[in-house]
């Protein structure tokens, strides 16, 4: 390019030294010109090198033969030039076409595998568009056209890529949505009522994540699909299941004090049980599985409190054993339910100890069951270390 310009600036320069003989063959070096400008618009510096390259020489040549004042050989070399120059371009322009349509369709097949089609819509349409229209002016033979329209085609989908790697954080969230799905599936027994699904999950889990970290979100968003798939799956099941076996205990539990309670009426306590664990089977009959384990987790809680609730209501404690004879380090304490001075690690430690701010050192024999300090259930059975 640089030969180029330097035939560009120095066609009027020879003007100054033409004052005679036959005209400067302004037209035909001008023609020249731009026919080799032409034909480098189309590369044909790297698709047609020496055709290129003998049409600059021509043009220099017939600038040679301008200044020693030979204008019929200046201008055989200028057409000479020229037709070197549209040789060039003619060769070139079909390959740089066809190479830029296939860049094209590598930027985008990577705007595709970046989920533009889905993040960045519009430039995804454009450059699907300028690429059609570039594959179809290349089958008709309009090379130059194709170029240019595999250009654009080729602009649009790194736009469309940026566009769609800008989104990335939708899945990322869409990975994280479904990890806790898994998790709550995981805390209701997927791992034992249906780890199939959980292994399909976990699997798809990790594809999404490496798929997101090598930008290909197209790939991710499929995987992250079927984990979503595979996690609700897990959920339905293991949430039923659990709530089954919910029920079979509070099931369970309402015996238990049903034979506490044998030969004496019913408790507020046990009706109320009863009345949970109805609630418990219609929850579960609706499919509304979460429901049903409250309700029978409660139907438990009820029963266990009618249970502790036999014999004397008053007694501020239920010993599960002889204590003095149990030959542990602990007491076993159930806690009971009261309307008024309600069970407390306060009021259990001022009955054990004699002195109730040495509560917490019940609470940290207790952790494992108890969550809350101050929050403690009637029928929970809790260790009270002997001092």
């Amino acid at each position: 390019m640089r030969k180029l310009n330097f035939v560009v600036m120095i066609l009027p320069i020879l003007l100054l030294f033409v004052a005679c003989g036959d005209p400067l063959p302004i037209d035909e070096m001008a023609s020249a010109r731009a026919a080799i400008s032409k034909a480098f618009s189309m590369k044909a510096d790297k698709y047609a090198a020496e055709e290129i390259n003998a049409a600059t020489a021509k043009l220099y040549e017939s600038h040679d033969f301008a200044k020693s004042n030979d204008m019929k050989k200046a201008a055989a070399s200028a057409v000479e030039a020229e037709r070197l120059a549209r040789s060039a371009y003619d060769k070139s322009t079909p390959l740089v076409a066809k190479d830029t349509i296939e860049i094209a369709e590598q930027s985008f097949a990577e705007a595709t595998e970046a989920g533009a089609a889905e993040t960045a819509e519009q430039e995804y349409a454009d450059a699907g568009s300028f690429l059609d229209a570039a594959k179809s002016n290349y089958e008709k033979g309009n090379y130059e056209t194709a170029y240019v329209q595999a250009i654009n085609a080729d602009r649009k989908a790194k736009e469309a890529r940026t566009v769609a790697l800008g989104k990335k954080d939708i899945l990322k969230d869409s990975i994280d949505e479904v990890r806790m799905t898994l998790q709550r599936a995981k805390e209701y027994g997927a791992d034992k009522y249906a780890p199939e699904n959980v292994q399909i999950a976990e699997e798809n889990l990790l594809a999404a994540e490496n798929a997101y970290f090598d930008l290909k979100l197209k790939s991710g968003f499929a995987a992250v699909e079927a984990a979503k798939i595979s996690a609700d799956e897990a959920y339905m099941i293991s949430v039923k299941e659990a709530a089954g076996e919910e029920m079979l205990r509070a099931r369970s539990a309402i015996e238990r004090a049903e034979s506490a309670n044998a030969g004496k009426p019913e408790s507020d306590e046990l009706a109320a049980a009863k009345e949970a664990y109805q609630n418990a089977e219609a929850m579960y009959e609706e499919g509304r599985y979460r429901e049903a384990i409250e309700y029978a987790k409660e139907a438990s809680l009820l029963s266990n409190i009618a249970v502790a609730s036999v014999g004397d209501k008053d007694k501020d404690t239920v010993l599960i054993e002889d204590d003095a004879d149990s030959g542990r380090d602990y007491f076993l304490y159930t806690v009971v339910y009261r309307e008024k001075l309600k069970d407390c690690l306060w009021r259990i430690a001022g009955k054990y100890y004699n002195d109730p701010h040495k509560w917490r050192i019940i609470y940290n024999a207790n952790k494992d069951k108890i969550k809350n300090p101050d929050l403690i259930y009637p029928g929970w059975i809790l260790k009270v270390p002997k001092l």
